[in-house]
């Protein structure tokens, strides 16, 4: 018989690009908290198929062995607010769980989000007005990359729905259980906002951290050099499988990505698909800052070309 078993009673739950990982990375400093290497299990969004996630429920206690006597014990899996079976199968795990919710501007959640899987070769097309275009066809199970066996994150309408999704939780687990932090407030004043985190997970805030940038866009020094080698022409594939044996090619993609992958700024988004954006989420935006009861209204501004030129 296990005994002590240690259960996680508080979660990040997302959303994607949102500063999760930042968070993460500093709520592990904390004396009191205690989170596990492993990011990303993923164990409550079953209806989701999320690569890396861990289903067996034994394998998913056993990330939080080495817990001691933290007060707050959690994990982060951005997936589970985007899910719909998440919020009802944490509340039936931990009833009193706390649930820690990031957001951030949608149109900027798209954009990062759509890179980050350009980036990591979850999406295939690289232009995203036009993979949003493609959203519903890709429900229905159409353009989805062969090698791809996570189809919810080419959703992106759909993983940028916070009011629903905030809605849900509260509904679920209650506003005093629900701590929902703006990104803008996160960059601006980080050590202020990680303050209010603390207390909201009833740990002390006053502890000295260093705050430094977890996370930047992902990008490529070259983006043919990423498809050649993603997507090399036929017969050359065709030689290289006859010629080189699997483990140096192996060596050479991976040499390859690792020196064409770097952290750079995305590239502005046209200023006309910006506004037609913001103008399309402007609804959930204002519903949002009903629901949150915060002036979100910078969301929902439409943009000149001049102001976005100068901005």
């Amino acid at each position: 018989m296990i005994m002590d078993v240690k259960r996680p009673n508080f979660f990040i739950v997302g959303a994607p690009r949102c500063g999760t990982t930042a968070l993460y990375s500093y709520l592990r400093q904390h004396p009191d908290v205690f989170l596990p290497e492993y990011k990303e299990p993923h164990f409550f969004n079953t209806d989701m198929n999320s690569g890396g996630a861990i289903r067996d429920e034994a394998e998913y206690l056993a990330l939080f062995a080495a817990a001691r006597d933290q007060t707050r014990i959690g994990e982060a899996s951005v997936y589970y607010l985007s899910s719909q079976a998440a919020p009802e199968r944490i509340k039936k795990f931990c009833p009193k769980a706390k649930i820690i919710v990031m957001l951030r501007n949608p149109v900027d959640a798209v954009d990062a989000l759509h890179a980050h899987q350009v980036a990591a070769w979850l999406e295939d097309v690289w232009d995203l007005e036009q993979a949003l275009a493609l959203e519903e066809e890709r429900k229905g199970g159409s353009h989805i990359p062969s090698w791809m066996d996570d189809p919810h994150k080419l959703f992106y309408r759909q993983t940028v729905d916070f009011a629903a999704q905030v809605r849900t939780y509260s509904e679920v687990v209650g506003w005093d259980n629900l701590h929902v932090i703006i990104y803008d407030d996160f960059k601006r004043d980080t050590a202020a906002t990680f303050r209010q985190t603390c207390t909201f997970l009833g740990v002390t805030p006053d502890i000295q951290l260093e705050f430094p940038v977890v996370w930047s866009n992902p990008s490529f020094r070259s983006r043919a050099l990423a498809r050649f080698v993603r997507q090399p022409p036929g017969l050359l594939r065709r030689l290289g499988r006859m010629i080189i044996p699997s483990r140096t090619r192996a060596k050479v993609v991976n040499a390859l990505n690792t020196w064409n992958n770097v952290r750079a700024p995305r590239q502005p988004m046209p200023v006309d698909f910006r506004n037609r954006l913001t103008a399309e989420f402007a609804p959930q935006v204002k519903e949002l800052s009903n629901l949150l009861g915060r002036d979100l209204s910078a969301w929902t501004r439409i943009k000149d070309q001049s102001s976005f030129m100068a901005a």
